[in-house]
């Protein structure tokens, strides 16, 4: 079977279906509840699409230099590939981060990605940046910058894949031979999507993927107390396994 796993990284999946960022059920229907014109500037205008998820009821806002058709009856768009059209949306990815990732490694990864669309390099930059510093305090890796907190990661969490953190570094030492962040100039939009995309990834494993699978561990525990007898891991004292 052919594999389309790659529409779960888009916002859109055709002119009815989407991946909502809010529940964060994939291809599910939604709705456009109303469009918006303003000026950009005094020769630009943007085009607002407000879209509702038939899921949870939630509405996006997505930003557009095209005026981006609807039908008729307000509901659909009348083209399949609308995440080309788009250049900003709220939330801004729609991987609104899980929360449980820490709130102010959250923060900021919305943030840098926020500035990353609105082409606000140097924020972008800053944010990510933080996000090593943050996560460094948080596992207690050490480091005077940001690669020697990269190599520290590295090795503070074995259990992530160390493609990540390699990732991370090959970016800086390919952007810049400075040692001091002070004088860092920042990172070019290419690599800073690669170093938001690898560090949501590093989250991921860290906080999100353990949890995850602790919970199909416990669902696996009572189902087999349901079928075969024995106590459920709910029913079990506490520090008992």
């Amino acid at each position: 079977m052919p594999d389309h796993s790659h529409l779960d990284d888009k916002y859109f999946v055709d002119r009815h279906i989407y991946n909502c960022p809010y529940c964060r059920r994939r291809h599910v229907r939604f709705s456009v509840k109303g469009t918006r014109e303003f000026d950009w500037t005094h020769e630009k205008k943007c085009h607002v699409i407000f879209v509702e998820c038939a899921s949870c009821g939630n509405e996006s806002m997505h930003l557009s230099w095209e005026n981006i058709a609807v039908y008729d009856s307000g509901y659909k768009f009348t083209t399949d590939q609308i995440d080309d059209k788009l250049f900003y949306s709220v939330p801004t990815s729609l991987h609104a981060v899980d929360d449980r990732i820490p709130r102010i490694l959250r923060e900021l990864l919305t943030e840098a990605e926020g500035c990353l669309k609105s082409n606000f390099l140097t924020g972008a930059s800053a944010c990510a940046r933080k996000v090593v510093y943050e996560l460094a305090i948080k596992v207690g890796a050490e480091g005077a910058n940001y690669e020697d907190r990269i190599k520290s990661l590295k090795t503070k969490l074995p259990s992530v894949d160390p493609t990540y953190f390699d990732t991370l570094l090959t970016i800086q030492q390919l952007t810049s031979e400075k040692v001091h962040e002070n004088s860092y100039d920042g990172w070019e939009s290419k690599h800073l999507k690669l170093i938001l995309a690898t560090l949501y990834e590093v989250m991921q494993e860290i906080y999100v993927i353990p949890k995850i699978r602790e919970e199909k561990r416990k669902a696996i525990v009572d189902l087999k107390a349901k079928v075969v007898g024995g106590k459920s891991d709910a029913q079990k004292p506490e520090g008992t396994t």
